[in-house]
């Protein structure tokens, strides 16, 4: 199952609090997508690489936990689809 959602990264402060919560799920494979970049969202410089200033397209390709769910929410700007 994947989870695919938008978030919402809009400082260096909240990219450096997503890395904390990628890094604490690091064997969960993540990526975060713009319109020109797909990046690992375990990386702080491929994030910095990201146009922050839009929605940020974020795509978990396993199975997660409700956990990773709870520690994303601060960075979730809309409902969460699973494909």
């Amino acid at each position: 199952m994947m989870l695919s959602t938008t978030i919402s990264l809009s400082n260096l402060q909240d990219i450096k609090s997503f890395i904390g919560v990628t890094t604490k799920y690091h064997h969960i494979p993540m990526k975060l997508l713009d319109d020109n970049y797909n990046v690992d969202a375990h990386s702080i410089i491929g994030i910095i690489s990201l146009d922050i200033s839009k929605p940020i397209t974020l795509k978990i390709d396993a199975e997660y936990s409700e956990e990773l769910f709870n520690d994303l929410a601060p960075f979730l700007i809309n409902e969460t689809a699973l494909v």
